[in-house]
């Protein structure tokens, strides 16, 4: 879109274009604001799912909108923020790819101290060796400095300081993990079976190649079944599960078991697309992936992205099974709200955590326990021309058959499997095999 005097650039966020986003940038680029503020209260008067008086959002200012004046999923970007967010969200990062938090002492029967939660797909961490559910105990420089990491702001402080390129070794729980900082492009898509995994790279140009090596990490898996786990909707994740649902089925792998834990959603374009890679041979295939009410009473139904080349589509009879817990949300719960309403899969097939008391009291999240986060709403990002931005609630949005999941979820209540799970991650995968011996015994039966 070309550079207006105000444009409205609308990046989705477990959200999309509006229908009249063409009718829109016309409208705003006639249009004149004296401020930043000025042109926010407008667009929250105009586009938020609520209604909100502009003495409110004048009182508050514009960095005290989210969690006050708009719900938490809304808020105000700087140009700088907007900018890192943009990055992020194509799959630009920086550093080593890894979440982390501190874990204190009796939280948790696995240990204590810095515990790395998930490791990004194609970062430095990954292709380290490193994975989720390990304690990082120390780290080491090149010149053999030995760090004790004790906080998360031990952790942090140590990976910020070190420059791009200069390698440093992690020791953790599992082993020794040698690494550097550096630009990457992430990958949000893995697959693997009982001797083999398949992870996506990139190369310096930005290639996409699929990697293979053999793999005992999922010796469980039963013959004929693929894992698959997708970290989040955003970059080219729609691309790189075309490329692992082609290994798929040249394998002629015969059940699927896609594992949406802990994936907060994304573009509702990336959902689109994977709608149609899982839902294209299902016995009630919609070409609708899911429709929006906006606040004026409209709906817009968003088609499914039928630009996936058929030898990356999951074969008609092919079982599926789904894993989430309290941290699926939004675009990831909206998938599975699509793929529950083509038959792809029934209640029954999908299994969610069921978090020990521990885990529970350590993360708050008791009231979320045994279901998915339950976020039946979309946001749209809407920028000036100062590069600041609003992210903004726009609509409440409906599976294909009209649920709407918001401050409910998928979970036990609605007919989905409890999984035993003591903590959101943990290696080996203990959770994910206990939810293949419950799926593929039930199946057997």
């Amino acid at each position: 879109m070309k550079n207006l005097s105000l444009r409205a650039r609308l990046k989705m966020s477990a959200a999309a274009l509006f229908a009249f986003a063409a009718a829109l940038c016309v409208f705003l680029s006639s249009c004149g604001y004296a401020s930043t503020l000025d042109w926010a209260v407008d667009f929250i008067q105009r586009y938020y799912y609520l209604d909100v008086s502009e003495e409110a959002v004048r009182e508050a200012g514009l960095e005290n909108l989210s969690g006050n004046v708009l719900d938490i999923y809304s808020g105000y970007y700087t140009a700088e923020e907007s900018e890192a967010v943009d990055a992020s969200n194509a799959g630009r990062r920086s550093g080593i790819g890894v979440s982390y938090q501190f874990v204190p002492e009796g939280a948790f029967s696995g240990g204590s101290g810095v515990y790395i939660v998930s490791v990004l797909g194609n970062s430095p961490a990954w292709h380290a060796g490193l994975r989720g559910g390990t304690f990082v105990e120390e780290a080491v420089t090149s010149d053999g400095t030995v760090f004790k990491i004790e906080s998360n702001e031990d952790f942090s402080s140590f990976i910020e300081d070190r420059a791009d390129g200069e390698n440093f070794t992690l020791v953790t729980d599992r082993g020794s993990y040698e690494m550097s900082r550096a630009q990457y492009t992430m990958s949000y898509c893995y697959m693997a079976t009982a001797q083999t995994e398949w992870s996506i790279d990139y190369s310096s140009s930005g290639g996409l190649t699929v990697a293979e090596r053999a793999s005992s990490d999922y010796s469980f898996l039963p013959e004929g079944a693929a894992y698959i786990s997708l970290s989040q909707f955003y970059g080219n994740a729609v691309e790189e599960t075309e490329e692992l649902m082609k290994v798929f089925n040249q394998n002629g792998f015969t059940s699927l078991i896609l594992d949406l834990r802990n994936n907060g959603g994304g573009y509702v374009d990336v959902m689109r697309g994977l709608t149609y890679i899982f839902t294209a041979n299902s016995p009630g295939y919609s070409s609708v992936a899911m429709y929006a009410e906006y606040k004026d009473g409209s709906r817009y139904n968003f088609a499914v992205d039928t630009g996936s080349p058929k030898e990356s589509l999951l074969p008609e009879g092919v079982e599926m099974t789904l894993l989430a817990n309290n941290g699926t949300a939004s675009a990831s719960e909206a998938l599975i709200g699509a793929l529950l309403s083509a038959g792809t899969v029934s209640f029954s097939d999908v299994f969610v955590s069921d978090f020990s008391q521990s885990y529970l009291n350590f993360s708050g999240t008791a009231q979320k326990n045994a279901r998915t986060y339950g976020k039946g709403i979309m946001q749209s990002t809407f920028t000036y021309k100062t590069g600041e931005s609003l992210k903004l609630t726009v609509a409440r949005i409906f599976w294909p058959d009209g649920t709407c999941i918001h401050d409910v979820g998928i979970g036990v209540a609605q007919g989905a499997t409890a999984v035993g799970a003591e903590w959101s991650k943990t290696y080996p995968d203990a959770e994910l095999e206990r939810a293949v011996q419950l799926a593929y015994a039930s199946a057997a039966a």
